[in-house]
């Protein structure tokens, strides 16, 4: 018999939601999607069709831990935190080079 070893790479950003009920909850959301080009915590919302988004490590209702599914249009707004998450590479993972800072937007503009 064999086993597949089925892995997904994280690259998890810290987000703090507001319900459209009132109730506020913290957790992490996945950005790393494969066949979408994913690279913020708002593409998730402008750029992933799914209409619902995986939050981990969640905090609500004084419960902490867990997961949620929840559904974008209950959402009234997201709030990222600037870093990463920093995590650890899994053992079959190559460790992921940095991203080399471009410049401000206006430096791009100058050099084109």
């Amino acid at each position: 018999m064999s086993v597949k070893v089925i892995t997904r790479k994280i690259n998890a950003r810290k987000i703090t939601i507001k319900m459209v009920d009132g109730s506020l909850i913290e957790g992490k959301i996945n950005i790393y999607h494969g066949e979408e080009v994913v690279q913020r915590v708002s593409d998730i919302f402008t750029k992933v069709r799914d209409p619902f988004i995986v939050v981990f490590d969640v905090t609500a209702e004084g419960k902490s831990g867990g997961v949620l599914i929840i559904n974008k249009r209950n959402i009234s707004w997201v709030s990222p935190e600037d870093e990463p998450v920093r995590k650890e590479p899994q053992e079959d993972e190559e460790p992921e080079e940095p991203a080399k800072p471009k410049g401000s937007w206006m430096e791009r503009m100058r050099s084109s």
